[in-house]
């Protein structure tokens, strides 16, 4: 499994975006991810192995990207908000 494929999951609406080198607003939002997935769930309990933290991060995934309201996108989801905008690829 790729890093891309462990965050992306099996949502083919996430794809992996690789950012430029010193670009801090796009890395900025990486960095906040890592920042909550670190705080709000993986630092609350021990985690045993690599099996149980590839567990743990995927249910962090699915709940921060369709369950978890965000602030800075008027309380929807990642989900609903990039669902909201047209996409031209």
């Amino acid at each position: 499994m790729t890093f891309a494929d462990a965050f992306a999951g099996d949502d083919p609406l996430f794809r992996h975006v690789r950012t430029w080198v010193r670009s801090p607003q796009t890395n900025g939002v990486v960095e906040r991810f890592f920042g909550t997935l670190k705080y709000e769930h993986l630092y609350r309990a021990t985690i045993g192995d690599g099996n149980a933290l590839s567990v743990e991060v995927n249910l962090f995934r699915h709940t921060y990207n369709t369950l978890r309201p965000h602030q800075a996108l008027d309380e929807r989801t990642p989900r609903a908000a990039y669902l909201a905008v047209e996409h031209c690829d």
